[in-house]
């Protein structure tokens, strides 16, 4: 696997491959049966168990994936196949192992040549909980909330061993598998005609996706280069496209996803929040009820080993968001996110706005980028965006909002259709955006954040105490907080709406960010910063503090996450007084 395993990881291949191995005994298989340990998903992190494949008796090729699953208990959770089970040492929320064999089924049948829906080999599977002893009276892993996944991918448990291997008898008992393994191990990646025609069907004639003025532009720049590069195959492009919020970054992303699928490109579509990114993905599922177009999207840690040029074209929304490298990933001298991406692909379209790096760990700016690009070698253009769609289409909004928090714009009068409001306390800034509008609560990062629940609700972080205020944060095991209906209580922080847009935000300013009468300019509060991963280390003495600048960033990123409006209260009295004169 050419890697190094964890202990837990160890300990299960020791337990459930002996299971296995009996199981196969007893199914009675032609010696040229073939199996697979630890298939991995072609460009993700996953893997598949256990596969094997052969003939049946009526000489039909068979190829068969079994999750392996250690548990000895579980019970139904609310949620589409969610369970609720021991894991990590604790009780947590996962996915039921039969939705979790058919994802598995319908991923490679979307993505695999050798197993669409066209194809010989016919794909089934199943799971199998050796450890787990079943309740004939009320088993939870058998409720009716689970049926479809269940018919799609029977469960077996402990005592269904022979149960087990009658059925693998059936699918496989005349062997001659080798051909079936190495087809599916060599098949050609590249999404199914059927889910391109899915998502090509999602964007067109959809308004929100319709492409304006520079967008156009920007479109059919890239376009034009992926198909230079189609007849130059030795050219490489580096396309970074540069907007600030609202300028429809995502919409024309969309639409180059759409169209570079329909044109056979082995495209994927990155988004380094994972919040935005699961959003993305249910306005999609949500109109299709095709729930593989998930897997187009991808974090921006997932090329770290990815070969050269091996997919056509990389969209990477929200660019700005990179890192050096992933989370729990091993870092490769010499490159970043930013780099791995160039190299994994022949054309790399990345939009950026460097007024929306929010953390030190943020590396995706403009210069980074184009550096990075150069340095590989690639041919690189730049495309700018500067049409406002979001905050009213108010581009005189984001001047005021720019020039009010000193980052650029031009002095000018706060005008147009976007509401903007300051409000006098918390409570009728929910009143306002929440109970009458259905919008969201949103927050600087100046409370910490309390991740552990108590008596099992999530703690009231965000607390101002003169007014007798506080709410938790989102729930960060719900990355769709902003359009669940059990959220609409909680308040999103930076890392969670960033790329996201919603009618109504309302936005409470922390004490991070204040105003100085002395100097009568907006001031930024070290202290008062509670994000530690995200705060860059103190300056030398007569440096700029750098957090100034990602502070600064972050209340102008959560003040354009509304298309109607956004209201404000501000824990400093001074700030307030500040911005209602600038109005």
């Amino acid at each position: 696997m050419n890697k190094v395993v964890s202990d837990s990881e160890l300990r299960s291949w020791e337990n459930s491959l002996p299971q296995m191995a009996k199981i196969l005994r007893d199914a009675d298989l032609k010696e040229d049966t073939h199996v697979l340990l630890e298939y991995k998903l072609p460009s993700t992190e996953k893997r598949i168990d256990f596969f094997i494949t052969g003939h049946d008796w009526k000489g039909k090729r068979n190829a068969l994936i079994v999750e392996l699953k250690q548990w000895q208990r579980a019970k139904a959770a609310e949620g589409d196949g969610i369970v609720q089970t021991f894991l990590g040492g604790r009780e947590r929320e996962t996915v039921h192992p039969s939705y979790q064999a058919s994802s598995y089924k319908r991923y490679l049948q979307n993505f695999n040549e050798s197993l669409y829906t066209d194809s010989t080999i016919q794909l089934n599977s199943c799971a199998y909980l050796h450890n787990y002893i079943e309740d004939r009276v009320k088993e939870p892993l058998l409720s009716e909330q689970y049926r479809k996944y269940l018919m799609d991918s029977p469960i077996y448990f402990q005592f269904d061993d022979r149960k087990l291997a009658k059925d693998i008898h059936e699918q496989v008992s005349e062997g001659n598998g080798k051909e079936i393994a190495e087809e599916i191990e060599q098949g050609k990646i590249r999404p199914s005609k059927k889910l391109v025609e899915t998502v090509k069907s999602l964007i067109e004639g959809n308004e929100e996706f319709v492409l304006l003025d520079e967008q156009k532009v920007a479109y059919e720049k890239v376009r034009m280069k992926y198909n230079q590069m189609k007849t130059k195959t030795d050219m490489k492009h580096v396309i970074i496209i540069k907007g600030g919020p609202g300028t429809g970054k995502s919409v024309i992303g969309l639409n180059l996803m759409s169209y570079m699928l329909d044109s056979g490109a082995v495209a994927e579509y990155i988004t380094p929040n994972q919040a935005f990114r699961e959003i993305l993905r249910k306005k999609l599922i949500g109109r299709s009820g095709h729930v593989e177009v998930r897997d187009l999207f991808k974090g921006s840690a997932s090329y770290v080993h990815a070969p050269e040029d091996y997919y056509d074209v990389l969209i990477c929304d929200e660019a700005h968001r990179l890192k050096e490298h992933g989370h729990m990933k091993k870092k490769i001298e010499g490159e970043n996110q930013a780099t791995q991406i160039i190299r994994s692909s022949k054309v790399s379209v990345f939009f950026v706005d460097d007024r929306q790096v929010i953390s030190k760990k943020d590396i995706g700016s403009f210069d980074v980028i184009q550096e990075e690009a150069k340095k590989a070698g690639p041919d690189v253009h730049v495309v700018e965006l500067g049409s406002q769609f979001r905050c009213s289409g108010s581009g005189n909004y984001i001047s005021w909002l720019d020039h009010l928090l000193d980052i650029g714009g031009e002095a000018t009068q706060l005008e147009g259709d976007f509401d903007f409001q300051v409000v006098s306390n918390p409570q009728e800034l929910v009143n306002e955006i929440v109970d009458k509008r259905g919008g969201r609560i949103l927050a600087g990062y100046a409370w910490d954040w309390n991740k552990k629940l108590i008596d099992g609700e999530l703690p009231k972080d965000v607390v101002v105490e003169e007014f007798d205020f506080a709410m938790p944060w989102n729930d960060p095991n719900r990355i769709d907080w902003a359009i669940h209906q059990d959220c609409s209580y909680q308040i999103g922080c930076i890392h969670t709406v960033q790329g996201l847009e919603m009618d109504y935000a309302g936005v409470i300013i922390g004490k991070d960010l204040g105003y100085d009468e002395e100097s009568d300019s907006i001031i930024v509060r070290r202290e008062e910063f509670k994000d530690k991963g995200a705060r860059p280390a103190k300056p030398k003495k007569g440096q700029t503090d750098p957090l100034i600048d990602l502070v600064r960033n972050t209340y102008k990123t959560l003040m354009t996450r509304g298309m109607k409006g956004c209201y404000v209260y501000c824990c400093d009295e001074g700030l307030a007084r500040y911005i209602r004169k600038h109005m």
